[in-house]
Order: structure tokens, then C-alpha cells, then sequence
């Protein structure tokens, strides 16, 4: 059997599809404001990516959001537009199903404790999957593609770098696993990823839909 300690999953547009553009427009009609109000008050500002690095609590996230927005912001609002926004991807799902039956899997996303604490609503078919090994990037205090967030993720895990194997839909975070001494794969479909499994000889052939 191969030697691979960890395989690290990242949860969106490699788990599941995640549409921004339809949760700017979800939470723009709860919140009586405009998507591309949204999109400025919670990527445009810094404030999401604080939030995924840890340096800001949930109170203080959604308090910053509201005063963006200048509109009343609840964390319901924004769970309600955050699963809305996310679909599963089955093909995927059913990889990570294969590989756990001989190595440990862990997700690390790049999000805040709201996600973390929330997951099992807003994306129920992890846990089965993951059990307790589903991580917030908040959790490590950094974000992908920061070497900390890696390497304080796997510490926690006990897992090697050099026997971890990550994948990502983004090089930059792909590029900072790998400064970090992870194994790295660029996901671009549930085709490419199955092909590498299979290389590493984590699973066997199988024919992907």
C-alpha cells in the first residue's frame, strides 16, 4: 500500500459546486440591498478574508457585514444564502468514499468559524464522510495558501507533510501546500482527480460518469 499519512480535501468547487454570484444575489433580497452591495461588503472589504483567517470573531464578521451593508445582518441570513449558494458533487463524494476505506481524509476550507460550526447544515453529506475532520481555516489561524494553515492543520492531525497529498481547485493554494512539503493536486473534475487517485494507488480504476 502506498505511504500516505493524510489526504486533505478542499471542501468548495472541489465537494461541492459553490455559486457566489447566486449567494451575492440570495442575500441581497434578505438583506433589501443590491448583489453587488454584497459582493463589496463582504469580499470587497477584507472582511471575509479576515474572518477565514481567524484574526475576527463570528460577532465581529457579521457586526463589520451589517455596517457595509447598512442593513440589519443576521448569521441566519447568511447560512440561508451560504447553503443555498452550494450543490454536492456526487462524483466527488463518492472518490472520497473509496479512499477512506484504507487512509484517514480531512477537509481544510478556506472559511470562518460560521462554517465550521454550521457544517452539518449546510452540507450534510460531509460528516459521514469526514466524521470530526472538517476544518475551518479560522481554526489555525491562517488561510490557504499560507504555509501555517497547512502545517498547523496537519500538526493537529499528526500527519506528515511528505505524506500528505491535498487537493484544491486553486494553484495558489496548490503552490502553498507544496512550499509547505504537501503533495498537491490542481482539481479540475472529478475525471482528473479519480486519474490521480489512482497514479498515487489510493484506489483502483474506475470508470467516472
Amino acid at each position: 500500500m502506498p505511504d500516505f499519512d493524510l489526504i486533505l480535501f478542499d471542501m468548495d468547487d472541489v465537494l461541492c459546486h459553490s455559486d457566489k454570484a447566486y449567494r451575492a444575489a440570495h442575500l441581497a433580497k434578505l438583506t433589501n440591498t443590491s448583489a453587488e452591495r454584497v459582493r463589496a461588503a463582504i469580499w470587497g472589504s477584507g472582511i471575509d478574508a479576515a474572518a477565514d483567517a481567524g484574526i475576527i470573531s463570528t460577532t465581529t464578521y457579521l457586526r463589520e457585514v451589517a455596517l457595509q451593508l447598512g442593513a440589519p445582518f443576521s448569521a441566519d441570513q447568511w447560512l440561508e444564502a451560504r447553503k443555498a449558494s452550494m450543490t454536492a458533487n456526487p462524483q466527488v463524494l463518492e472518490l472520497v468514499a473509496q479512499v477512506r476505506k484504507s487512509y484517514p481524509v480531512a477537509v481544510l476550507t478556506n472559511n470562518s468559524e460560521l462554517v465550521g460550526d454550521n457544517i452539518d447544515y449546510l452540507f450534510p453529506e460531509l460528516r459521514p464522510l469526514f466524521e470530526d475532520k472538517i476544518f475551518p481555516s479560522s481554526k489555525f489561524g491562517a488561510a490557504k495558501p499560507d504555509k501555517a494553515c497547512f502545517l498547523n492543520c496537519l500538526s493537529f492531525l499528526g500527519a506528515r507533510p511528505s505524506k500528505t497529498l491535498f487537493i484544491d481547485d486553486k494553484p495558489e493554494n496548490i503552490s502553498g501546500a507544496e512550499k509547505a512539503g504537501l503533495k498537491g493536486h490542481v482539481f479540475d473534475g472529478a475525471e482528473g482527480l479519480s486519474a490521480r487517485l489512482v497514479a498515487e494507488g489510493l484506489v483502483e480504476p474506475v470508470q467516472v460518469p
